[in-house]
């Protein structure tokens, strides 16, 4: 376990892996939340008996385990050691002595279609239906909308029930597991109801990433790719590191077209994923002030994903997309001077030159009358003509303001941006 100090406070970072011994052993790490939650984290490749012991030594009366469909087809067998004697009720011994407890299973659509109020209640229903307690436990056990969701039901059953991320994907593993934040989507909006919950532990086994679909990978790398804008640095280096041509070729033995990540290639970037997020979150939990940096290309993104629709656009790449319009806004604005935006472009082109967006595109009136309804406007008291996001100078120097770091500017610059990008206007 390894921790930096920054202003007097100390945030983890995961260190650099110099030899194979962690395919073999989970590694500890520490979450810490300011001074509201510091959560114990384990971080292995191919680790599930470790897994499966790391919630077994919780001893609680029932096990909740809530996961997804594609995870359920995937890795549905994960946990048949938590229940190989007596189904869902099992029943057989532990390797830390003791009885297993009953493991009932819920099984949620994937992506944001489960962050719905309708499964939010469905979710309570459930709990109480199969006897849970105080002293049981939920699993959350998928991608980052599942544990969006899964999180606000264990905040708000029996007014807070204890809670276990075993992430799936790239993108929870460095950027949900790295927050309290728990939400559903309500009314067309994003996560525009939700609260702050911290989970009893934390359960990573990279493992799973070598099943994600390009999309979902590409997910992942879309919010590193934030970071790298944020934070410069050794983050920027490592995001195009993973995406440069030499190193796919050099792995793929191929032309560079093929897109593969080896084992060490995404330790490393969940390394400088979570080190970002708790670098800055180790000073503000709620992301009320500077954890706010990491909204980063949000309003755009989180319109483009809706005008499409639910599940059409991974929320990485749709922040990537973001990114780029808040960078235009920067530079139209006189704060991004043009050498600074090419640099900030051309790092997110390193991804979306892989997954360009899908047509028919939605109408720049769609987005945008969702862009104006996003979930924080009213804290920088935009004009009915104005619109908000957190902007940069160049990649590393963000715009501070007494505005949670969220600057207003005139919507029509997004609107602009929007007609560039070849979005359709509406008849």
């Amino acid at each position: 376990k390894a921790s930096l100090s920054q202003g007097g406070e100390k945030y983890p970072q995961i260190p650099p892996f110099p030899g194979p011994f962690f395919l073999t052993a989970m590694e500890e790490i520490t979450f810490k939340f300011a001074d509201r939650a510091e959560v114990p984290g384990w971080l292995g490749i191919d680790v599930q008996s470790e897994v499966v012991d790391r919630i077994l030594e919780v001893k609680p009366d029932r096990i909740l385990l809530v996961t997804e469909a594609t995870v359920e087809e995937l890795h549905g067998d994960y946990f048949t050691p938590m229940m190989e004697t007596g189904g869902s009720g099992g029943s057989g011994d532990t390797s830390l002595g003791g009885s297993l407890p009953p493991l009932n299973k819920f099984v949620l659509p994937g992506g944001d279609e489960a962050k719905s109020w309708d499964y939010l209640s469905q979710l309570i229903e459930w709990g109480f239906s199969v006897g849970a307690t105080k002293k049981s436990l939920i699993v959350a056990f998928g991608g980052g909308a599942l544990m969006n969701v899964t999180g606000l039901f264990a905040s708000i059953f029996y007014r807070g029930s204890k809670l276990i991320y075993v992430p799936t994907t790239l993108l929870a593993m460095h950027d949900v597991t790295t927050s309290l934040k728990t939400s559903i989507c309500h009314n067309g909006r994003k996560n525009n109801i939700g609260s702050f919950y911290a989970p009893l532990k934390i359960l990573i086994d990279v493992g799973f990433c070598r099943t994600l679909q390009r999309a979902e990978l590409f997910s992942g790398l879309g919010e590193l790719a934030k970071n790298a804008a944020l934070l410069g640095g050794q983050h920027a280096e490592g995001f195009r590191k993973a995406l440069s041509s030499d190193r796919i070729n050099a792995d793929a033995g191929g032309s560079g077209d093929e897109f593969t990540m080896d084992d060490r290639m995404l330790m490393e970037l969940l390394a400088l994923g979570i080190d970002a997020k708790m670098s800055v979150l180790a000073n503000d939990a709620y992301e009320k002030n500077c954890g706010m940096i990491f909204e980063y290309g949000h309003t755009v993104s989180h319109a483009i994903e809706k005008a499409y629709g639910d599940g059409v656009i991974p929320h990485g790449l749709g922040v990537t997309y973001g990114m780029l319009s808040s960078s235009y806004a920067a530079e139209q604005l006189g704060i991004m001077d043009k050498a600074s935006r090419q640099e900030h472009d051309d790092l997110c082109w390193l991804l979306l030159s892989r997954w360009p967006l899908p047509e028919p595109r939605p109408s720049v009136e769609k987005v945008m009358g969702l862009a104006m309804r996003d979930s924080k406007r009213g804290i920088t008291s935009e004009a009915e003509d104005e619109i908000s996001d957190v902007l940069l100078r160049s990649m590393g120097d963000i715009v501070p303001t007494p505005t949670s770091m969220l600057s207003k500017f005139p919507c029509k610059l997004i609107e602009e941006w929007l007609d560039n990008m070849g979005f359709p206007r509406e008849a």
